[in-house]
Parts: structure tokens; sequence; C-alpha cells
């Protein structure tokens, strides 16, 4: 190997071309092979986009982040390191990963530390060479073979701080908790109460859980109203130069996608955002050598980098999205799933949003369907998701009101997910639980006008699987959020606390009994002995069919005008079968209840690429 006191005349003057000066960072690159256009492109790109000449370059796949940081341990003098390696046991991985230094354990000779340099250090230790003083005790690796090699030593140590790192900061914000002991004494003394006017007091009990439904879902149906009224597309802010842009964190969890990650890798490559500002994590299960299989046929380059999840429980995707959030260098950050089409300008609205307005601690961006045609579960699957993402949810924001986030297309300041725990790994709706918890840490979110595509389950198991899971986490939602209800409302005001409580319990309770109390209603008025109820209970019953009409109305008139603004075909007449679709809901959130006493913690897999309609993926530019 050479040594660094004497390089070769060619690398004296690769640090020009023509009369452009290159940055140190990739001038050396010449002597190993890599092109004068290439070496210039990334100097370009450097300059106008305000960041390192060597992200520049590895970003947008000028050279393989492995033969470069070759190259660089050649260049100065130094080893570059293969292999396990054995650390120091006081290394913090998160530290680690983030500075790209990781002492070794103590040994009499070779290399002290490990070190996968960016920017600034990297430059150094050029600029040192050049100098010829003598190299540091180091090995050199690129920053993936380091993240990789720190999650292997400290695998355990990763798994715990993802699983259990909110439960560790504060066990009463975590769904691994269970429940409390008030909760589970208030349940006992209203089950005996329930029991006890069954028996003897039938008419008693029927009118008190009347009641309190009523008031629940009349509560429920007065938010989305508001909401809907309060809904506006947000005004888009100035936006930000390249140079302004900060650097981007995109997550994206994969389990069993191997079918989709093609098609998931070109949406990410569409975005229009200068690539040496994208940090791109792809999240796989060990074990999932499949999905594995298919990210290495791609032979992605160094702005994306592989994280593959240590082994341990819960594995659910919040734990592993923590995984990811842990080795994550973006000021802003989102997740997408493994079958989304984001639009290619969305990166760049959210930056500008958050630069716009100090306030704004993230962003929801609009969920689309993009095989509303394929059957009529996924047909209606559509028209909930315009309804929420269009009408319901904007006009939250309106409203400064707490918001169930929709699980993908969520940004984030760093700063503030960090601040607020990440995501619960025991919560199987882990967006709904999110949203509530940033309301409580006195985070504000908002709508972001712009789309992403994904797929809907269009198969009658596929949808049941996806929305038990979802009811299951709106239940470990509420009791999580329900633990301490005057520390709930100190934290979020009386107004905003009320909101919270009814978005989290009308999707619980609403699911569990609103169809029976319907049933129940319609069976009096219908039934042989109508006649034989007294004038209470038939006005009890007038107030359900009230209710019953002013629910449907506030779902069907949203999904109606939001499919209008959709352009859906033909979606009207699907309305129709929105009774079907809703009893279909009750059925899943019964099954949720007892999914969650049996095995609470099991993520019930949605399978993606399955959607009979392959709308071509649209044509975006993309900043490079």
């Amino acid at each position: 190997m050479r040594g660094v006191t004497d390089p070769p005349a060619a690398d004296r003057r690769e640090n020009a071309i023509g009369s452009e000066t290159l940055p140190i960072e990739i001038a050396f690159l010449r002597s190993y092979g890599v092109p004068d256009p290439i070496r210039s492109r990334a100097a370009e790109s450097a300059r106008s986009h305000d960041t390192g000449a060597d992200a520049a370059l590895l970003g947008e796949g000028g050279i393989s982040a492995e033969r470069f940081y070759r190259a660089l341990a050649d260049r100065l003098g130094l080893t570059y390191h293969t292999g396990e390696a054995d650390f120091d046991r006081l290394l913090v991985p998160e530290t680690a990963v983030h500075s790209g230094f990781a002492r070794f354990a103590a040994n009499s000779s070779g290399p002290r530390a490990l070190v996968a340099p960016r920017g600034a250090v990297l430059s150094f230790l050029l600029q040192a060479a050049e100098e010829g003083r003598p190299p540091p005790p180091i090995s050199i690796c690129s920053p993936q073979r380091f993240g990789a090699l720190i999650r292997a030593r400290f695998a355990v140590r990763i798994a715990r701080d993802a699983a259990d790192g909110l439960g560790d900061s504060d066990p009463s914000l975590t769904a691994n908790s269970g429940l409390g002991a008030a909760q589970i004494i208030v349940c006992a003394y209203a089950a005996v109460a329930a029991v006890g006017c069954w028996l003897f007091a039938p008419s008693l009990g029927r009118a008190l859980i009347s009641i309190f439904l009523w008031l629940l879902f009349a509560s429920g149906i007065l938010l989305r109203s508001a909401a809907v009224v309060a809904s506006e597309n947000p005004a888009a802010a100035a936006p930000l130069s390249d140079a302004e842009l900060p650097v981007y964190t995109v997550i994206a969890p994969l389990h069993r996608e191997a079918r989709v990650v093609g098609k998931l890798i070109r949406a990410l490559d569409a975005l229009n955002y200068p690539r040496a500002k994208l940090d791109i994590k792809l999240v796989v299960e060990r074990g999932d050598a499949e999905t594995l299989s298919a990210i290495a046929a791609l032979r992605l380059p160094a702005r994306y980098d592989i994280i593959v999840a240590p082994p341990g429980a819960p594995r659910t995707k919040p734990r592993a999205l923590n995984i990811a959030l842990a080795a994550s260098r973006g000021e802003l950050l989102v997740v997408y799933d493994a079958e989304d089409e984001p639009a290619p300008d969305q990166l760049r609205l959210a930056a500008a949003r958050f630069a716009a307005d100090a306030s704004i601690d993230a962003l929801q961006a609009r969920l689309t369907i993009a095989n509303a045609s394929d059957s009529w579960l996924s047909q209606l699957f559509a028209i909930e998701y315009s309804a929420l993402f269009d009408l319901v949810n904007p006009g939250l924001a309106a409203l400064d009101l707490p918001i169930a986030l929709g699980g993908t297309s969520n940004h984030f300041r760093m700063t503030t997910l960090r601040r607020v725990g990440g995501w619960d790994a025991w919560n199987v709706t882990e967006d709904a639980d999110l949203g509530v918890r940033l309301a409580r840490f006195g985070a504000r979110v908002g709508a972001l006008a712009s789309d992403t595509s994904e797929e809907a389950p269009n198969t009658l198991g596929n949808w049941f699987r996806q929305r038990v899971r979802w009811q299951k986490g709106w239940m470990q939602t509420l009791i999580v959020h329900s633990r301490q209800p005057r520390r709930f409302a100190r934290e979020l005001g009386a107004v905003r606390a009320l909101s919270a409580a009814v978005l989290i319990a009308g999707t619980v309770i609403g699911g569990l009994f609103g169809p029976p109390l319907l049933l129940d209603a319609l069976w009096r008025a219908f039934g042989e002995e109508a006649a034989a109820y007294g004038p209470l209970a038939r006005a009890g019953d007038v107030v359900t069919y009230i209710l019953a009409l002013a629910g449907f109305q506030t779902l069907a008139i949203p999904a109606l005008v939001a499919m209008r603004r959709r352009s859906m075909k033909g979606a009207s007449a699907a309305l129709l079968k929105m009774p079907a679709y809703y009893g279909l809901v009750w059925i899943a959130t019964w099954v949720a209840l007892f999914d969650l006493a049996i095995r609470p913690f099991h993520w019930g897999k949605t399978d993606h690429g399955r959607m009979h309609a392959k709308p071509a993926l649209r044509t975006r530019g993309a900043t490079r």
C-alpha cells in the first residue's frame, strides 16, 4: 500500500480539471479511475446544494461507497476494515453511528479505532496526508459497513432500546404496560354494574348505556362536522433553494415486501430533492431473505442505507422505525410504506412549510388509493381515505386539535420526534398513538397539501387482517391515554383533551356498540312486540335513529365532496354499500378485542403488490 508521504505525480495534479479546482474530498479519486466528468459534476452539485463534495458524489451514485472508502483508505495509507469488529463495550451505539467513530476494544497493537469519515473529518484526513503527517492509528470503512458492524456488535442493546426506550422514560406512555390497576378496577365495577342492571333493572341498564353511547356518538358527529367545515388546503410556503434545503431522512420499513421493493425504489429515486441531502433507511427484519435479496439485486447507491433489524420482540413496524431513528442524521424525517408513491415535490413542500412556520412540528400528507377500481372493498377504502385525508384531518389541523396520524407520509422535525420518545414499539397502530402523544407534548401537527399514492387491500382476508390490527391498536391507544386522566387533561387542555377522547373512544366504543344499539332500536320498531314498549323506550329509539342518520351524513357528505374533488367516477353508487362495509368494521372490532386479550402485540401483516390495477409510475424529474 502506498505511503501518504509519497503521492504520485498524478495525485499532485488531480485537484484541478482545466481551470476548475476540485474539493479535496474528491480530487484524489482521479488516481483511482474515477473520470473527470463525474468528479466535476459532483463538485458543481456540491456548490449549488451547499453540501460536501463527497456527499454529492456518493449520493448521486457517481461511485459506490465501498469503492470510495477503499480508495480513501489506500490514499491515507490505512487499512480498509473488513470482517467483524470488537468494539469497546462502553461504546454508545447511537453516538458512534452519528459520529462515524468507534473505538476498538483495548489491544496491544493495530488500529485503535474504526472511522467512517464524512465531510470535514474526511477533508482533515486528506489534508493531513497531503502535508505528509503520519497516519493516525485507525482503520477506514464506509458508513454503511460501519453501521452494520455497530448493529451486529450491540444487537441486544439496540433491540432493547428500540423496544423499551419509551417505556424506560415513561411507562405510562407505552402499550407494553397493559391495563393499570385503576383501569382494571373501573372495568370490574362497570362489568358488575352492567350485570346487575341486566339481572335486576334491565330498563335502567339499557337507558344508562344508551345515554352514554348517545353522548359519545353526538360528540363524534359534532367533532367530524366541525373538522369538515374548517378544512382547507394550507397555502404552500415559499420554496427553498437547493442550498437552503436540509438533510432529509426517509425511513421505509419493509417486511416480506420483495414484490413491491422495486416500485418503492423507483418512487424514491423520483423524489425531486438533492440526492446529496437524502438519507434513506430501508429497514428489513433479519431472516427476511427474500426482501434482502430483492434489495441487493438493485445495487443501490450510497444514499440508501440498508438496516437489518436485530432480532427481538415485538416484531412490529414501530420497533423497526425506532431502530432506523437511532441511525438517522436528517434534520427532517418522513416515513413511507413499502407500496407508497409520494408526489415528487413532497419533501420540498414539507421542508418549505417547516422553514416558514417554526410552530409546526409534524405534517401529515394526503394518502390516496391507486387501486380503487379493484373491488368494492378497495373502492370504499378509497372513499374512506379521501374523506379522512382531504377533509377531516386538515380540518382538525386548522382547529389545532389532536390528529391521529396515518402511518405513512408523516413528516417530522427530528428534534421533536426524539423529544417525544419516537414510536411505541408495542402499539400496533403506532401512528394514532404518536399523533395523540405529540399533542400531549405540546407539538403541533399540520396538514400537507401533497399526495402519496398507495395500495388498498382488495380482498376480504387482507382487508380484514389490516382492520383487526388497526382496531386493536386503537384499543391499545385508548388504554395508554386513559391511564392518567387528570394528567391527560392537564397536558392537552379541556377542549383538546375532550376532542382526543372522543376521537379515540369513538373509534373503539363506536366500533363495538354502535351497530348493536341501532339494531336493537330497529328490532323494537319493527318487531312483533313493538307496541309493548313504553314511550321512554320509543323516544330513546327516535334519538338513536336521529344519531344514526346524522352519523351517516357525516360519513357520506364528506365522502361525496372528497370524491368529487378526486374525480372518482362511479364511486357514488358504492356509498350504498357503506352499511355492509361498516358492518365488517364492527366484526373486525370485536375480533380485535379478543385478539388484544390473546396476543396483544401480534402484527397482522398486510400483503402488498396484489392490486389488479397497475397504473404506470408517473414520469417525474429528480434533482441530481
